[in-house]
């Protein structure tokens, strides 16, 4: 008895730890090394892990003479916006590939996608792991001059405890079946699905998709209806697509966005966005006035509206002035975050530490661009001098 209680123990620390610590622990002992390495173990710690922990992800764009366009990235906490130097930053590396979008963020992991080579992976930076998913089937038959749009979404099944990524294929202005398919990680494969009910013809579906309440849901503009505007939902569990009304007038919105675990939608014009909020699931009578934000002149308006913090700071990137933080209990306007002359920042995610990916794909190279590094050993020579350091790696 006293030993089931000692393991029950260890298993309670471990699902608290972040997952730097625990993989210095996988060293100790070829028991815990098996424990932390078990699936069991890794989907419980990606549940159970405290979410308040969540992070902002900022992807940076820079340039260096030598090897050309890099991106790299830094983690933040996210309850210290705006982000600084005396704040801390943590996870600094590089991403497995240039030229990469973010589809969304789930559980730790990143799901990314390269517009010119078509290809989908998924990345862990906690643990620096990568997975490539396999080509999509339907790519075959695609030629260059005659590609089809594609809609992607990343999510998680709570039901199957898979992670799963949707893709859909379609053509703006033919009047063709659109091809949907369904890659989980447990399989391996892609698998065809049902298509959305609604033909997806002469529209434009958002190019990714909002992941809340165990469904994706794309923003589906119809060309040919004034630019009316729904939602396109899929249940992760049911596989089944639905639709979802938006508030009047539809044409106005313009993203999606999870304001306080739930569905959000960002409309109206770029100098007043307002969000909306749905408060109840799947009900249309429930979308409800949430904020509305009013652009300065030197803002030159604000293109996308990112995330709500757990601190009720929006952050929201602007055409003129980058990604700014705004605190409506203040009034206050500030940068997101002044990382470096050369850097320019390309796009921001929340991200939660997890060992998802531990025992699947490969390690992926986490080194820094050179005048990162320089930057790491002046600041270790400024902590020798005054005992105080102002930045984590």
């Amino acid at each position: 008895m006293s030993g089931y209680v000692w393991e029950e123990l260890i298993d309670n620390i471990f699902k608290r730890l972040p997952p730097k610590s625990l993989l210095r622990f996988r060293c100790l002992s070829k028991s815990w090394c098996s424990r932390i390495g078990s699936p069991d173990f890794i989907r419980t710690h990606a549940l159970r892990f405290d979410k308040n922990l969540q992070k902002v992800l900022v992807k940076h764009w820079t340039y260096d003479k030598r090897r050309g366009m890099e991106e790299f990235y830094t983690l933040h906490p996210e309850d210290r916006l705006p982000l600084s130097h005396r704040h801390g930053y943590t996870g600094i590396g590089k991403f497995p590939c240039n030229g990469c979008s973010i589809v969304g963020s789930c559980n730790g992991l990143l799901c990314l996608f390269h517009h010119e080579i078509s290809t989908i992976a998924l990345w862990n930076p906690s643990i620096r792991h990568q997975l490539t998913l396999p080509p999509h089937p339907c790519m075959r038959n695609y030629s260059s001059h005659d590609s089809p749009r594609v809609a992607l979404g990343f999510g998680f099944d709570t039901v199957t405890n898979d992670y799963k990524i949707v893709r859909i294929s379609y053509y703006t202005f033919k009047r063709v079946e659109p091809t949907s398919m369904v890659y989980t990680i447990n399989t391996g494969t892609w698998r065809a699905i049902a298509s959305p009910t609604t033909r997806l013809s002469n529209v434009h579906v958002q190019c990714s998709a909002c992941f809340v309440n165990r469904a994706l849901h794309w923003i589906v503009t119809e060309q040919d209806n004034k630019g009316h505007c729904y939602i396109m939902s899929f249940g992760l569990s049911s596989e089944v697509f639905g639709r979802v009304l938006l508030p009047e007038p539809s044409s106005e919105a313009r993203e999606l966005r999870i304001i306080k675990d739930s569905l959000a939608v960002i409309t109206g014009e770029c100098h007043n966005p307002r969000i909306w909020v749905m408060r109840e699931d799947n009900n249309v009578a429930s979308w409800s006035m949430f904020f509305k934000l009013e652009a300065l002149p030197s803002e030159g308006g604000i293109h996308r509206v990112l995330l709500l913090t757990t601190n009720r700071d929006l952050v929201f990137l602007t055409y003129c002035e980058g990604y700014k933080v705004y605190n409506p209990a203040t009034g206050m306007r500030s940068r997101l975050v002044k990382f470096n002359a050369r850097s320019y920042h390309l796009e921001v995610e929340t991200y939660v530490e997890s060992l998802v990916l531990l025992n699947k794909g490969t390690a992926c190279n986490g080194n820094q661009p050179p005048w990162l590094r320089r930057e790491k050993r002046k600041q270790k020579k400024r902590t020798s001098e005054f005992g105080v350091s102002s930045l984590c790696y």
